[in-house]
């Protein structure tokens, strides 16, 4: 996003900021841009007694699969169970979400102990599956995320043979087994270790009751885990009271890949021309060379 563009979300931040006594202070203060977010404006904002994640979304976020309300929801839930900050304000009306700052330890959770670390993500998953969510959460079931998304996109943006595999793909993945609280959108980012140890979840966005083998294919399609390392979340999931079958999760992995290029081609068709705009399309030209190269394959390999 441009620089004229932060300033304007920064501007807009800081006015609703104001207008509520719980979060005034925070108007005046000096904001730390948050780099790598593409479709939102996030700052670090710190004043004496208050140090706190401001999120402003980006227009156009909802037709992505955002859902501000039914985050901020989530949010409430999974901090009091200890895997994500505190909720401090929630106003989907004006796009603002205030959370408690959580510190890095480190800039990479895998830096150090990569194996430990997949552990404990494994881990924490199996311990956000397992929680009973409140009547009344969203559900996002991947099918209707993949029809949504297409729907964003020109005609001649969709490629036929992509979208012909997708269609395959979510056929022999059978319908969406939406009993468990997922995040979907598990990287190195949204991963924080504090100066304590303490692993967190953050950027709950897309969060809902979904299948949990598309957790597991977000954390290995975006941390890019090598088998073995996908092998060892599996495991470690496993040990930990979860299921998971790994040809299943092959499936997962390409739908889940296939729904974030289409997110990507979505961002695109929106973007004002800049670096983010840049990033986005090598990404998107990126994932797409990945599901071209595997679609053949992980079509045979699950086809009993």
């Amino acid at each position: 996003m441009r620089t004229e563009e932060w300033q304007a979300a920064e501007r807009a931040a800081r006015v609703v900021l104001a207008n509520e006594v719980g979060t005034a202070s925070l108007a005046a203060a000096a904001f730390e841009p948050i780099a790598g977010r593409l479709s939102n404006f996030a700052w670090h904002v710190s004043v004496p007694g208050q140090d706190r994640f401001v999120r402003y979304a980006g227009a156009g976020n909802e037709r992505l699969g955002a859902d501000l309300r039914a985050e901020g929801e989530i949010l409430r839930f999974v901090a009091d169970a200890g895997l994500a900050p505190q909720v401090v304000r929630c106003d989907p009306s004006a796009r603002l979400l205030v959370t408690q700052w959580i510190a890095s330890s480190q800039g990479d959770p895998f830096a150090g102990n990569h194996d430990r670390t997949i552990q404990r993500v494994a881990e924490m998953l199996r311990q956000l599956h397992e929680l009973t969510p409140p009547p009344g959460m969203r559900v996002v079931d991947f099918a209707v995320q993949v029809r949504q998304l297409q729907t964003v996109l020109a005609a001649q943006a969709v490629r036929p043979a992509l979208a012909a595999c997708a269609a395959e793909v979510l056929t022999q993945l059978g319908p969406g087994r939406a009993n468990a609280l997922c995040h979907h959108d598990i990287h190195a980012q949204n991963l924080v270790t504090d100066p304590s140890g303490r692993l967190w979840l953050v950027d709950w966005e897309y969060a809902g009751l979904g299948d949990p083998v598309f957790d597991l294919a977000s954390c290995a399609s975006q941390l890019e885990l090598s088998t073995a390392s996908t092998r060892l979340l599996c495991d470690r999931y496993i040990r930990a009271g979860g299921t998971v079958e790994l040809e299943r999760l092959e499936l997962a992995r390409w739908a889940f890949d296939y729904v974030q290029w289409l997110w990507y081609r979505g961002l695109l068709a929106s973007a004002t021309p800049g670096p983010d705009a840049i990033e986005a399309a090598h990404r998107a030209e990126r994932i797409e060379r990945d599901l071209q190269a595997r679609a053949s394959g992980v079509l045979r390999c699950n086809n009993h």
